[in-house]
């Protein structure tokens, strides 16, 4: 059972106010913000949304058994069944957080809060991974990362749970700060820094700046996991990490400039690049050969990251049990999960979203596969939120591309043109679809043995993934 209260408490907590008497005491169990999820005797928080508000979408909750509703207007009550069951706040979003960080309180276990530019999705879920192979927990499915995604998240810890695992991301200053004083960490980590959403800070120290934001809601002294590998991070956080116990993680041999607390060396592709990664990963003093079903050697580090969080979060955590949590973790959806089709050819979606430094930790995994002797196709679309940098960016892509050269590339978006002008120098066969749905239906008829997909979530090529997996289907 996740968050439990009273009517009482409730509006306590958030400053409201209630419409009517009850009749008995009111209590909820469980929070959703979706009508679509509730499932009966829930807190139905009505939000505000970009085209909707969540008061349209009273009569749906309470027809399916929402027990307490969280709303901004004492007018929707009209009509309303019972009123009593109503409590108005100014801001639900804002209720809804003072909520999020009431249920913390509460429980009071162990939190890690895990952001970066690149991979923070892939270490929360491997950090899970570990952590279950110890006790029970509970961590942000899909990327609940932002100020609904924290909130909802965090009501959604259970008394039986030992842990939780919380993503945090942000495109602008202040959003991370106000994130994490919800969550109130045990321990936080930044995996990397690099160029998304620059358009935004104008640098990538402005980034690194940002991104340490996440130090603001966590205590004194408490563990701090840093990328010993990322200089502009490692400068960046110098005056900020005395001030906590920094830890960090890298590459070993690499251009670090601090003690490595988790280092991977040895980083090897086995000779099919499907089958995975195997590295040596040295874990404050202890060291492991870990074999991880997961493309891409990068994925070391993340591995690396995850391994030194989990020890930093359950310091009793045994290495035999992060080796275990390391091998036993599989690739979410649209983050480098390989896909099987048709006669023995792959795809390996990764459409989830991409910025310069993603995208080229993609084509890296094309340059593995075609030293395997596969043929490599491509769908890329553009990256948003660079700004100005935009034509750069694209065009160092591109460029990466044209070292590859693949067997072909089909991209989708007007920044993707910038992909094919350098590209097509090396003479890369490139094909532009008008949309992600042509995208997948022109990729499929060209020859490949493996397809690598991505672009930034705003490019939809989920759709192109989705195009070709029906095609399989049928």
């Amino acid at each position: 059972m996740s968050l439990s209260l009273t009517k009482d408490q409730l509006i306590e907590i958030v400053s409201g106010h209630s419409l009517a008497l009850s009749e008995g005491k009111l209590t909820a169990h469980g929070v959703e913000y979706d009508s679509r999820q509730v499932r009966g005797g829930e807190l139905f928080v009505a939000l505000k949304g970009e085209t909707t508000h969540g008061h349209d979408f009273l009569p749906q909750a309470f027809s399916r058994g929402a027990s307490l509703f969280l709303v901004e207007s004492e007018d929707v009550a009209k009509g309303f069944p019972e009123p009593a069951r109503l409590i108005v706040v100014a801001d639900t979003l804002v209720a809804f957080s003072k909520l999020a960080n009431w249920w913390r309180r509460q429980l009071n276990i162990p939190l890690l809060a895990i952001t970066g530019s690149v991979g923070k999705t892939t270490v929360k879920e491997i950090s899970a991974s570990i952590l279950l192979q110890h006790s029970v927990g509970t961590y942000s499915q899909k990327s609940f990362n932002n100020h609904v995604g924290v909130p909802y998240t965090l009501c959604r810890i259970a008394p039986e749970h030992r842990w939780a695992v919380i993503e945090m991301g942000m495109n602008h200053a202040g959003e991370l700060s106000a994130l994490t004083k919800i969550a109130e960490p045990s321990v936080a980590a930044i995996n990397i820094v690099a160029s998304a959403h620059i358009e935004f800070f104008g640098s990538i120290e402005g980034i690194a700046r940002a991104k340490l934001e996440i130090c603001e809601g966590l205590a004194p002294a408490a563990p701090l996991v840093l990328n010993g590998s990322d200089p502009v991070l490692v400068k960046e956080s110098a005056s900020i990490a005395k001030n906590y116990a920094a830890h960090y993680f890298g590459q070993e041999a690499g251009h670090c400039s601090t003690t490595l607390h988790a280092a991977v060396s040895e980083v090897r592709t086995a000779e099919d690049p499907s089958a995975g990664i195997t590295f040596k990963l040295t874990l404050m003093g202890e060291s492991i050969e870990v074999a991880m079903q997961i493309s891409g050697v990068h994925n070391a580090q993340n591995a690396a990251c995850a391994a030194l969080c989990a020890k930093c979060l359950l310091p009793e955590i045994s290495i035999a049990q992060i080796k275990k949590g390391l091998e036993a973790f599989k690739a979410p959806l649209q983050r480098l999960n390989l896909q099987d089709l048709r006669g023995g050819r792959k795809l390996l979606d990764d459409a989830y979203n991409a910025n310069p430094v993603s995208m080229r930790a993609l084509l890296k995994i094309g340059v593995e596969y075609m030293r395997s002797g596969k043929r490599v196709g491509l769908v890329l679309g553009d990256m948003l939120e660079l700004g100005s940098f935009a034509e750069a960016f694209h065009r160092e892509v591109g460029v990466a591309v044209a070292e590859l050269r693949p067997a072909f590339m089909v991209t989708v978006g007007p920044f993707s043109r910038f992909y094919r002008e350098e590209a097509l120098k090396a003479g890369v066969k490139c094909v532009e679809a008008e949309s992600p749905e042509v995208a997948g239906h022109m990729a499929m008829k060209l020859d490949f043995d493996i397809l690598l997909v991505k672009a930034s979530r705003g490019t939809r090529l989920d759709k192109t993934v989705a195009i070709i997996l029906k095609g399989e289907a049928e």
